[in-house]
């Protein structure tokens, strides 16, 4: 990947005395200290985060939802009824190789009135740029990245909404599903709930970026004197933990480019079985058809309070290696077990089948169950 610019807020985070890790050359916050209020803001009023690890390519012309429709594995134009996403909408897809099938990038499809915004981990823009444009031949479309141009920062947790509408006076909010978004002056904002939670990202201008996230904190952030605050800004670690509790399977940690969508846990809300062709459609297709698949992320969860590491082999009861795991997490909102996502081989994957994990320094035992893990049968 080419070099990201630096984040125009890194400056208030380190001010703010964060504790940081690296996104290969990006770095983020990990914590502002505080990873037990951060993960609580979370789950019970407003999470701030920002997002200097993610990127953003533009694309305008005429043709761009057709152009992306014959590319991507999520529908962006309609053929029978010959009409694209409609503002305001959008769709979650995969970008595959067309030999093997298998996922070079992931990313959100956001419409907008007269562009449409791919939304991505910053680290594949430049591939997905190349990508696109070896498929580009007469369509009228213009690929653009707006890496250092546009800023984006999220909200989540239960008062996330009510914030957005109220704080930032964004209008529409309380109607916005999934992957949805509006516009609101010098604002994009669209829907996502990777953590359980509604979360609503916002795209803004890297001055915008820098004065929203001042503004806010002085405004609503913690105080002090202990006043009650309404937001808190949190890392990397709250985060991640409410999203392996969520389900929510991450490109670039819990699968890459070497998986096919069938393995990814995401194949219901990123593919579309009816659009008709693209690039590795045939591999997808054959094998939903077939309805096997040699692999796949699951949800486990561990039989005793101890945390496996990413990375960790798992194994069956007669000692085979059949997977390994791919995030954990000690669940505070789960009385404290510890649950995570692994890639576990056919049948393995199954609901109710026994595991057995390394952590701590001991084998333990371990459980696949359903995704999410907040609200599903254990």
């Amino acid at each position: 990947m080419s070099q990201v610019p630096p984040n125009p807020l890194f400056e208030l985070h380190r001010q703010a005395e964060a504790e940081f890790q690296n996104w290969e050359n990006v770095q983020i916050v990990q914590t502002f200290g505080q990873p037990q209020a951060e993960y609580a803001v979370l789950r019970k009023s407003t999470a701030l985060m920002d997002l200097p690890q993610r990127g953003i390519l533009e694309l305008t012309g005429k043709d761009r939802l057709t152009f992306l429709n014959n590319l991507l594995t999520n529908q962006t134009y309609d053929k029978t009824q010959k009409k694209g996403l409609s503002v305001g909408q959008g769709v979650y897809a995969f970008l595959l190789d067309p030999k093997t099938g298998r996922i070079i990038a992931d990313m959100n499809v956001i419409e907008r009135e007269s562009s449409t915004l791919l939304e991505m981990d910053v680290r594949v823009v430049d591939l997905v740029a190349k990508v696109l444009e070896n498929y580009h031949f007469a369509e009228q479309v213009a690929i653009a990245s707006r890496v250092g141009q546009l800023h984006e920062m999220a909200l989540h947790g239960p008062g996330a909404m009510e914030l957005v509408r109220d704080e930032l006076r964004v209008s529409g909010i309380e109607s916005l599903k999934p992957q949805e978004s509006v516009n609101s002056g010098d604002l994009i904002v669209w829907r996502d709930d990777p953590c359980g939670v509604p979360g609503y990202y916002i795209v803004q201008t890297p001055e915008a970026a820098k004065a929203r996230w001042v503004d806010l904190l002085a405004r609503l952030g913690p105080k002090p004197d202990f006043a009650k605050s309404t937001i808190r800004p949190i890392g990397w670690a709250a985060f991640n933990s409410a999203r392996i509790e969520a389900g929510r399977a991450l490109f670039g940690i819990d699968f890459d480019h070497t998986a096919l969508p069938a393995e990814t846990s995401q194949l219901g809300r990123a593919v579309s079985f009816t659009k008709g062709c693209y690039p590795g459609q045939e591999i997808v297709a054959r094998m939903h058809a077939r309805g096997q698949v040699a692999k796949r992320i699951a949800g486990i969860r561990m039989d005793d309070p101890v945390l496996p590491i990413a990375g960790a082999e798992i194994f069956d009861s007669q000692s085979s290696q059949i997977g390994a795991i791919t995030s954990s997490t000690i669940s505070p909102i789960l009385s404290g077990i510890a649950v995570g996502l692994g890639i576990l081989k056919r049948p393995h994957f199954e609901v109710g089948t026994k595991l057995q994990i390394p952590a701590e320094g001991a084998l333990h035992g371990a459980t696949v169950v359903e995704l999410p893990f907040l609200g599903a049968k254990q």
